[in-house]
């Protein structure tokens, strides 16, 4: 097993301000692509939407030395007594970068060269037990970091960290874990972070378009997921004009954080069912007003008064205001013990009592979505439950598959642990859309 000193903390080298000049530093210099249709094409497989290419600074010595001084900021926090370096990526950096911190470095070769009269596998000297921080660009699954790693524990060097100026989220922790490799990774920021500033602070990377965004009628329930959970997900999603519905997530990090930094990937739909007195409920919307989500749930058994407070405080601002029903959670023996009458008839109450205050939509199950259609034509009625037929409904009650939903007159329908819980969930999700709804999505 490989130790580390921890030395790291989890913040990022670099500062919120701090990442914004760099991105637009790394545009300046041509060292970061995108492609809205993930075109873009990775070293080890896949496509992706945003690419970082440091060895183009070759082309440009002001883009050298810049990039050189910005990794100062972690060489001189930590002090290591040397450096590794990964040939393939940032080996234009690893001079310029000793001699303005004064910190020697290795070469660790990624192929041993036969017949030398040295280490054919590392270039230079070191002694055991110096502290040493590993160098790179970004860092994805972690393969290309792991003969670095493997020739520090060869040579009994202390590895403080593997700084890297962005890391992509893709899969570095999890190989990490299967080999018991505990060496933090420790980064300027995130690939979220280039992504969000390319989108909002620079505006030169487009949002889904709405062409994209009206024929896309799912909403994915990121539900007891941490953000890079998510980010699986939501990533690959982005282009398909999906829409992200969060609860816990939201409530454990703030509803604006989980507006702001989930909407670069889609429209965000805060399910927080808020039900208390009209003022409780006024008082959160407000807070909501500095970043409006696409739709946020309410309960209409709060009363009128109390959904009322809620479309008037976003009113403009492009919010719905959703109103849920009955739970679909709950059949018709619960409901009766709940409400004092059958599921069907509860609905139809609080449906028309919703609209009288204003609602946009409607949440409820695809067994109302007919008569609700009929009754509102105007509304939009969101169906969770839909499963594929033979598709576990766990906790679900008042179910229907998703075409049922559909004909029946649902605008859009939730999915869940069916698509999360799924071992290729985008795939699934897709499956769903085009042989469920006849829906073919962007890929």
């Amino acid at each position: 097993m490989l130790a580390s000193q921890p030395l790291v903390p989890n913040a990022p080298w670099l500062a919120p301000n701090e990442q914004a000049e760099v991105v637009e530093r790394l545009c300046h210099h041509r060292l970061v692509k995108w492609d809205n249709r993930r075109t873009l094409p990775l070293a080890g497989g896949g496509m992706t939407d945003v690419y970082i290419n440091e060895r183009d600074m070759r082309s440009s010595p002001a883009a050298a030395r810049w990039l050189a001084e910005l990794y100062e900021i972690p060489f001189r926090r930590l002090k290591p007594d040397r450096f590794l370096e990964v040939p393939e990526s940032v080996s234009g950096l690893a001079g310029i970068l000793s001699a303005n911190t004064n910190i020697p470095y290795l070469t660790v070769r990624k192929e041993r060269k036969e017949g030398r009269a040295t280490d054919a596998s590392v270039i230079g000297e070191s002694r055991p037990g110096e502290r040493v921080c590993v160098l790179d660009d970004v860092i994805t699954n972690a393969e290309s970091k792991l003969p670095a790693l493997m020739a520090a524990k060869r040579l009994a060097l202390i590895v403080q960290a593997l700084i890297v100026l962005v890391d992509r989220q893709q899969g570095w922790k999890k190989k990490f874990a299967e080999l018991g490799i505990t060496v933090p990774v420790w980064a300027g920021m995130t690939l979220h972070d280039v992504r969000y500033h390319l989108i909002n602070t620079l505006g030169v990377m487009e949002r889904c378009d709405k062409a994209t965004e009206e024929k896309n009628i799912g909403i994915l329930a990121l539900d007891n997921m941490d953000f890079e959970d998510m980010l699986s997900l939501i990533d690959p999603l982005r282009p398909s004009g999906c829409i992200i519905k969060v609860n816990d997530y939201a409530f454990a990090y703030g509803f604006l954080h989980a507006v702001r930094q989930l909407s670069i990937y889609g429209r965000v739909f805060l399910d927080l069912k808020l039900k208390d007195i009209p003022n409780t409920v006024a008082n959160t919307c407000k807070k909501l007003l500095a970043a409006p989500p696409w739709a946020l749930t309410v309960h209409c058994d709060g009363g009128k008064e109390m959904v009322q407070a809620a479309v008037k405080t976003l009113e403009g601002t492009g919010t719905k205001i959703l109103g849920v029903t009955v739970l679909t959670s709950i059949n018709d023996g619960a409901c009766n013990k709940i409400y004092g009458c059958l599921s069907r008839k509860q609905v139809l109450k609080l449906a028309a009592m919703a609209d009288e205050a204003g609602v946009h939509g409607l949440v409820c199950s695809a067994h109302e979505v007919k008569e609700l259609r009929a009754l509102y034509p105007k509304m939009e009625l969101i169906v969770p439950g839909a499963r594929s037929p033979g598709a576990a409904t766990n906790d679900q009650e008042r179910v229907a598959t998703p075409r049922e939903a559909k004909d029946a007159g649902a605008d859009y329908l939730v999915f869940g642990r069916q698509v999360t819980g799924n071992k290729n969930p985008i795939a699934e999700l897709r499956r769903i859309h085009t042989e469920e709804l006849g829906i073919q999505l962007p890929s």
